[in-house]
């Protein structure tokens, strides 16, 4: 498991890390971590990498607080975990769904508890992740993001809030991974988040804003699936 560290001091960098290093030889063997000295360079980085970041909030340039803001934006998946001394963001922190608040200094054997929550999340919310790999990188989603898969050939197009995702996959394979989450199939090339479906019309089915075309043969499937989903009869 990826761990990004991003605080400008060395001093409690290194403290953080050590804390870090112990906490993976006495109980989380697999922990790698990374530090980065501003918000501004790890926002740059491929933050899908991380499945947890360490962040301070006072820091030269774009502040932790600001960071995790833009962090939201492009990568909802990964938790935020924030160790500062300034006590007065702490409310903020509910806004980017921050796993923990902590402030400075904090002895080893409380920053473990708060650390043993953290990871905990992240192997739940793991349990959630849809994870896309394209050509560009490794990307990974909440089913909320993901409107609908489209199949193009032997690619999948992920459509996910204005950006689409191209892997090499087959409809079959994406059908299997994500029915659990709530995705059926409309048609042979769309498979449908149910929670992105704002009507239904005939066999006209209206996802994330887009009408998709719904197949005769699937659409007794596809409204009792919708209906056990949602709750309501239809």
């Amino acid at each position: 498991m990826n761990i990004a560290i991003v605080d400008d001091s060395d001093a409690d960098a290194q403290s953080l890390i050590g804390y870090l290093d112990a906490f993976e030889a006495e109980r989380e063997p697999g922990l790698v971590t990374e530090r980065f000295r501003d918000a501004n360079t790890f926002l740059k980085s491929d933050t899908s990498r991380f499945s947890l970041v360490i962040m301070d909030i006072d820091m030269p340039g774009l502040s932790g607080m600001e960071a995790a803001h833009l962090l939201r934006s492009v990568n909802p998946a990964i938790q935020i975990m924030f160790m500062t001394t300034m006590p007065q963001y702490a409310l903020e922190s509910y806004e980017v769904e921050a796993v923990d608040y902590v402030l400075k200094p904090v002895a080893y054997a409380a920053f473990a508890l708060k650390l043993s929550k953290a990871l905990l999340r992240v192997k739940r919310a793991r349990q959630d992740v849809i994870v896309v790999k394209t050509a560009e990188g490794v990307f990974s989603l909440s089913p909320s993001e993901v409107t609908y898969v489209e199949s193009q050939g032997h690619y999948l197009v992920y459509h996910a809030h204005g950006r689409n995702l191209r892997a090499r996959d087959t409809m079959t394979a994406a059908e299997k991974r994500l029915e659990p989450l709530g995705f059926v199939r409309c048609n042979s090339y769309y498979l449908v988040n149910l929670r992105s479906v704002s009507s239904i019309t005939g066999l006209d089915v209206t996802v994330g804003g887009e009408v998709l075309r719904m197949s005769r043969s699937r659409r007794k499937t596809f409204m009792e699936t919708f209906a056990r989903f949602s709750g309501s009869p239809w």
